[in-house]
């Protein structure tokens, strides 16, 4: 490095020399001298080693990251959650974003933020090794549940593959917080999570104040038709359907029947009629909730539960997809869930506003009239009848 002292000295011992000419030859060669080393600054910067990013994923795997991220694929079952944990960060818009189908028969999010989605082919939720490394990703994303289908089958060739699980509102924030790191963004988790943190203070809050009797026994139930018979089957007790039920201020009729489970259980009408539940939330997550709902009460034998004959079998909210999920909606429906389960306690509370201001905070959607058919989606979803 050229010290400026030196090249005062230098300058004053030109200053001595008898002849001008040589004077200026000197001036030429310090001149070039410097704008050389500047050069050779400029080379070695450019030749710096990139970047390298670690994170922990949901399996306790430490995923690395070598260099710039510009394209990202999200593959296998489920993607949409991890898919819509990608997208609250404002990087993602920028990349080359490789995404599997996540239309769950509702309609599609990813195209309202991305609509270049909505003409581009997805791939399929069942994807092989060969496919992916044809898209030569800097970075895979996956559901635990993708292990066996994604993780092992890449592991050989040495793609970063980054696994989620989100199936717990704990889960998501930290989640969040080790996709930034990957990503190289850790401000973006900080204010997601305080945004999500916020709107759960809010209902903890007033919970709070109800007395044990005042909290009403509820079952969350999934529907779905097969050959014309319809299934119910209720979620594992870990699980955010069990999760957000209980901190919206009700006691999850289900949950101790579901402590071992890890997936979706199955009951029986008798079982749903021994518990007797005083409200009944019904979650439909490919089709409309409606023909569920009218089969309900217009059965004879569903009459004599106290849910049925006071009318509180009710559909569950969402727009292009059900919020009761573990995706990152499931803080508008815990939300929902407790103004309609203790109304008195937040008399104020619109589920529209709500409905604005995540999707405005968290995806940055600001266009009114995407807003307004995701609102007229939502009401079409709790005001099915």
């Amino acid at each position: 490095m050229v010290r400026y002292s030196h090249l005062i000295l230098i300058w004053g011992n030109i200053m001595d020399y008898k002849h001008h000419k040589t004077a200026v030859l000197v001036i030429m060669f310090m001149f070039i001298l410097v704008c050389s080393i500047g050069a050779q600054g400029v080379q070695e910067s450019e030749k710096a080693a990139p970047a390298t990013r670690t994170a922990i994923d949901a399996l306790g795997r430490t995923v690395t990251v070598e260099g710039d991220i510009e394209r990202i694929m999200v593959v296998g079952r489920a993607a949409v959650m991890p898919a819509d944990a990608l997208y609250l960060f404002p990087s993602a818009m920028e990349m080359d974003i490789v995404l599997a189908k996540t239309d769950q028969g509702l309609g599609d999010f990813f195209t309202l933020i991305r609509p270049e989605f909505a003409t581009e082919n997805r791939l399929g939720q069942q994807v092989g090794a060969e496919e992916i490394i044809a898209h030569n990703p800097d970075l895979v994303l996956t559901k635990t549940r993708n292990y066996d289908s994604v993780v092992k089958l890449l592991e050989p060739f040495n793609i970063p593959v980054f696994v989620m699980d989100l199936e717990t509102p704990a889960s998501w924030k930290s989640e969040i917080i080790e996709l930034g790191k990957i990503l190289g963004d850790t401000t973006t988790p900080i204010r997601v999570i305080a945004g999500f943190e916020r709107r759960e203070s809010e209902v903890s809050q007033k919970i709070a104040m109800l007395a044990d009797e005042d909290k009403p026994t509820v079952l969350m139930m999934q529907v779905a038709a097969a050959d014309g018979v319809t299934a119910f089957s209720v979620a594992p007790q870990n699980w955010i359907q069990t999760v957000i039920t209980e901190l919206a201020g009700a006691k999850p009729i289900w949950s101790q029947s579901s402590l071992d489970s890890q997936a979706w259980r199955k009951v029986s009408f008798e079982q749903i009629a021994a518990w007797d539940p005083e409200k009944i939330f019904l979650i439909s997550y490919q089709t409309s909730v409606r023909p569920y709902l009218q089969s309900i009460y217009g059965q004879a034998q569903w009459q004599n539960l106290r849910a049925v004959s006071e009318q509180m079998v009710k559909g569950t909210p969402g727009d292009v997809m059900n919020y009761i999920q573990s995706d990152s909606r499931w803080i508008l429906a815990l939300q929902w869930l407790a103004a309609e389960l203790h109304p008195t306690l937040f008399p104020d509370f619109s589920m529209e506003d709500e409905i604005v201001s995540f999707y405005s905070e968290f995806y940055g959607i600001t266009d009114q009239s995407v807003l307004d058919a995701l609102i007229n989606q939502y009401q079409t979803s709790v005001h099915p009848l």
